[in-house]
């Protein structure tokens, strides 16, 4: 028996608002959870991953502060270790702060244990530590140098190695979490497949028993509204993916391009500028000088030493004490001056805005100084010093050629001449 138009439309209408109802409720709820699970997930990264950001700071902290230990014990100028032992200090509070703020996350009982420990060897560092200064400031630097050699840097390494425990134990944790997440990611999609699976078949039982009781008049209408509803349906769907594949596309094009922009301007072993990146900001410094009128220098610099180091000991540790005088050289300058690895054991600094040619020498002395430092590498005790060729703008040229010409040459005189040392070209 077939309905009549009258009776099939209530009848239509009342069924398919029941069924997309349905289907919404049960694709909103399938939905909600997964975002519920993926949210509460995201989060416990998220803390895991502030943590191990802590972690990783501390742990830089304590190498930073070895270093400086190591400065002490060398250092017989006594402002100058006034100067680094305040530098020791600030990194302690630095350290404190971390740590400090790591206890307020969300810390487990084998992660607050691992902290307590680490703590309490920290603790019997920092007495080993202010022993070193103390012979430091005594003047007893050969004692000050050995026991930091024997006590202290031992007991920072197992510190150090405890934070790299508890490192790993976040990735690890991480990755189990992951792991876990997925789990529930695809025990929801099963869920939300057989709501919706089921839906759909309530929908196809509904509309054959509706279709049989509508006249062939609604059925070709109601054909051809799901038909065009079907296409229109489609081509936003494909427009959606093809919009967003092209703006992925171009965002992979961007960071591409970006990478590839700073690999060709700077060093890939330093970080450091590299010569055309240099050649650029120095030919622009040297318009802002002559537009500001003020007197700024270059300065060119060659390591001694350091082939026969290369060549003892390889070069995977040649590259390791380039970027360490790197670190040393670019510690020494303000935050607005340029400095860059030209190539091999060559660097140059551009030093801008000079009030007295003093503060020329005794950046040079600075350099020289810090330079000098013994380095230790995997066990290796190395000693390099370096010679620096200087030339002033615009007292011996205008132009980047003719700076670096100066330079280049004023350095060479001081190879001859016996190394370690500067000289200011004439």
């Amino acid at each position: 028996m077939h309905l009549d138009s009258k009776k099939a439309r209530p009848l239509l209408f009342f069924s398919f608002t029941f069924i997309i109802a349905l289907t919404l409720i049960s694709n909103i709820l399938g939905f909600e959870y997964l975002s519920k699970v993926q949210n509460d997930i995201n989060q416990i990264i998220e803390t895991q991953n502030t943590q191990i950001a802590y972690m990783n700071k501390m742990r830089s902290l304590a190498r930073e502060r070895v270093i400086k230990l190591q400065s002490i014990s060398n250092e017989r100028d006594p402002f100058k270790l006034d100067d680094i032992i305040s530098e020791f200090h600030e990194l302690g509070g630095l350290f404190l702060q971390n740590r400090e703020q790591l206890m307020t996350t969300s810390l487990t009982e084998d992660e607050r244990t691992l902290l307590n420990l680490q703590r309490e060897i920290a603790r019997n560092i920092v007495a080993s530590q202010y022993k070193v200064i103390q012979l430091a400031e005594d003047g007893e630097y050969r004692q000050a140098s050995h026991f930091l050699m024997s006590y202290t840097i031992p007991a920072q390494n197992e510190n150090i190695s405890l934070m790299d425990q508890f490192i790993l134990y976040q990735n690890h944790q991480n990755l189990f979490l992951k792991s876990e997440a997925q789990k529930k990611i695809i025990s929801a999609s099963d869920t939300v497949f057989f709501l919706s699976s089921f839906s759909i078949i309530l929908t196809i039982l509904i509309a054959a028993i509706v279709i049989r009781n509508i006249t062939a008049m609604l059925k070709i209408q109601s054909q051809s509204i799901e038909k065009h509803e079907l296409i229109q349906k489609q081509l936003a769907e494909a427009h959606e993916i093809l919009e967003v594949k092209v703006d992925q596309r171009t965002k992979d094009l961007h960071r591409a391009n970006k990478k590839l922009q700073y690999r060709a301007d700077h060093d890939p072993l330093t970080g450091l500028p590299n010569r055309r990146l240099f050649y650029e900001l120095l030919s622009h410094e040297i318009n802002n000088a002559e537009r500001n009128h003020y007197e700024l220098a270059i300065l060119y610099m060659d390591l001694d030493g350091f082939k026969a180091i290369n060549d003892a000991l390889g070069h995977a540790l040649g590259d390791t004490l380039l970027v360490n005088i790197a670190r040393r050289l670019k510690s020494s300058l303000r935050k607005a001056d340029l400095i860059a690895r030209l190539g091999g054991d060559e660097f140059a600094i551009c030093y801008s805005n000079i009030k007295t040619h003093e503060d020329i020498v005794l950046l040079c002395q600075i350099l020289i100084n810090k330079v000098s430092q013994p380095m230790f590498l995997d066990k290796h005790q190395c000693n390099v010093t370096i010679s620096i060729g200087v030339s002033m703008y615009p007292e011996h040229g205008t132009d980047y050629d003719t700076l670096m010409h100066v330079a280049d040459s004023s350095m060479n005189l001081i190879k001859q001449q016996g190394k370690n040392n500067f000289a200011i070209g004439e």
